[in-house]
């Protein structure tokens, strides 16, 4: 009897299915893209990352620090592969898909980040993913050898007072203490947060270029990610709407009223939820007209 292949949403449930630590970034990563490209050869395209890391690995002195390691990536993945930032069509939805990124060899920051970090891991170096207010980036090394890289900008260094400038303004860091606001702001972003927000600016995407299907499509996989997260419960709401599920969006809306917090104001909820349970029952009864 044969095995019935899982669906692609099956896959990324199981690639997210383990501690946060044990993730494969850019296996779920594929995984998140394989909803809009079902063919995809995922082993393929991690034996390409492999392939980049061992590259990497190759020209790495035995003795080296965080300088020495972000100037082996540049020249592998900068110089030498190209990769780079798409400015010019930032909200592609292209750009959110490592499959594509690796192709077209420009991306998001998170996606070129994700790539970052999953050749850094194969030749056998740590780095870690940092979420700034508008941006991303990562951090190779730690302590006092840490440093701050922008692989969306070719893999530019960048200083803790950049990083932390792009959160609070450069204006409000005046007579302010650096050091706890690198320990609180600039702390390494969690495995699943990076594909939160790695399905985030997809979903922001497809809703740009009207893709409403797609979005829901990425809404969905965030839910599963960060089931607790109520903005998504909301946005999944509104494009179950849009694309006609009326029935699920009830559903949604009816989970983030029992969940808000008390005190939430959810007028605006309630309200929304008494339409779309009028909707839900005109279709019914159309259906069985």
């Amino acid at each position: 009897m044969g095995t019935k292949s899982l669906s692609p949403k099956d896959n990324f449930a199981r690639a997210i299915r383990c501690p946060d630590s044990e993730i494969n970034l850019s296996a779920a990563s594929l995984y998140a893209a394989s909803s809009e490209s079902p063919n995809i050869d995922v082993i393929a395209y991690q034996g390409r990352i492999a392939q980049l890391g061992k590259r990497v690995k190759a020209i790495l002195a035995p003795q080296h620090n965080s300088y020495d390691v972000a100037s082996a990536i540049h020249e592998i993945l900068f110089d030498q592969a190209g990769f780079k930032g798409d400015s010019k069509n930032y909200f592609d939805p292209k750009n959110s898909h490592l499959n594509e990124v690796m192709e077209r060899r420009k991306g998001n920051p998170v996606a070129l980040s994700i790539l970052y970090i999953e050749v850094a891991r194969v030749a056998g170096i740590q780095v870690n993913g940092i979420a700034l207010r508008k941006h991303f980036v990562v951090a190779v090394g730690t302590g006092d050898d840490k440093i701050y890289v922008d692989p969306f900008h070719k893999g530019g260094l960048l200083s803790r007072k950049e990083c932390l400038a792009s959160i609070f303004g450069e204006g409000n860091l005046k007579n302010s203490d650096n050091d706890e606001l690198e320990r609180k702001f600039l702390k390494p972003t969690s495995k699943r947060a990076i594909i939160r927000r790695l399905l985030s600016n997809l979903k922001v995407a497809h809703e740009k270029h009207k893709n409403y299907e797609l979005a829901l499509s990425a809404s969905e996989r965030i839910q599963l990610i960060d089931p607790a997260n109520l903005n998504n419960l909301s946005d999944l709401a509104h494009l179950q709407t849009k694309v006609g599920n009326f029935g699920d969006a009830v559903d949604s809306l009816t989970q983030f009223l029992e969940r808000s917090p008390a005190g939430t104001n959810t007028e605006q909820v309630v309200t929304a939820l008494e339409k779309l349970r009028e909707l839900t029952a005109q279709t019914e009864r159309k259906t069985g007209e």
